[in-house]
Formats: C-alpha cells, sequence, structure tokens
C-alpha cells in the first residue's frame, strides 16, 4: 500500500458509487493521497445532438459535485472528471501502475448485462493497478 500515490473512483448515479466513495476517501485520508472521482460518459454513441451531450455533461458534473462533498466530510482532496468513451476502456486508461481504483460493483441483469458485461469485471482484468470493488450490502 506504500506505493499508492492516488486513488481513482469510477462512479454513476447509483447509491453504491456513494459508497465507494466514502470508502475510498476513508481509505485515501488513511493513505495521506488524494482521490480522483471520474464519471465516464458514454451516451455519444447513442446520442447525436450536441446540446443533449452537454446537458448530459452538466448533469454528470453536478453529480461530481456531490462526491466531491463526500471528499471534504472526510477531509481528504477530491478532484473529479467528466470523460467521454466505453466505460471500462476509459477506466484502464486513466489508471497508472501507482494508482488503487476503487469502484462499485454495478450489477447489471438480462439484456444489459449481455450487452455491456460488468465493467468492474473488465477493469479488474485490464487494470495496470490494484482494483477494489465495493459491492452493495
Amino acid at each position: 500500500m506504500d506505493n499508492i500515490k492516488r486513488i481513482i473512483i469510477p462512479v454513476d448515479s447509483s447509491e453504491i458509487s456513494k459508497l465507494a466513495v466514502k470508502r475510498g476517501a476513508l481509505l485515501a485520508k488513511l493513505l495521506g493521497v488524494s482521490i480522483k472521482v471520474i464519471s465516464v460518459n458514454d451516451t455519444h454513441q447513442f446520442v447525436s445532438s450536441v446540446v443533449i451531450e452537454q446537458r448530459l455533461k452538466k448533469e454528470a458534473e453536478s453529480l461530481l459535485d456531490v462526491f466531491k462533498k463526500i471528499g471534504d466530510e472526510v477531509g481528504v482532496k477530491v478532484e473529479t472528471q467528466v470523460i467521454s468513451g466505453k466505460p471500462a476502456e476509459e477506466i484502464v486508461k486513466f489508471a497508472k501502475e501507482d494508482d488503487l481504483i476503487i469502484m462499485p460493483n454495478i450489477i447489471k441483469k438480462g439484456i444489459d448485462r449481455i450487452l455491456s458485461g460488468s465493467v468492474s469485471e473488465e477493469v479488474v482484468r485490464n487494470a495496470p493497478c490494484s482494483v477494489l470493488v465495493v459491492k452493495s450490502k
């Protein structure tokens, strides 16, 4: 754990994302490292309207402000960023060897699971660093 320089927490609007940020903030405080909370916008492949894309980006930024406040409450520096692309690919590209990724395990079922698979599974397989997956209670 002594080589971790930053904790990356990919989030969405789920409650499990809030739990991942809370746990990540507590761990970051213990380790004395910063947090980068990211939201990956994958709608560009489905939406061709610039206006809609901008609105979705603003919504993601508002959501990230909520997560930033969680870090503030714990006393940890939190930076946020919205990234566009396929979630698992972008999370893996964003990470460095000396990072720790803490991510929520969002369970998809049925056709959603078949079409997109599990982002957390793909990140665990391909990340250049350790990945801690937070499961819902």
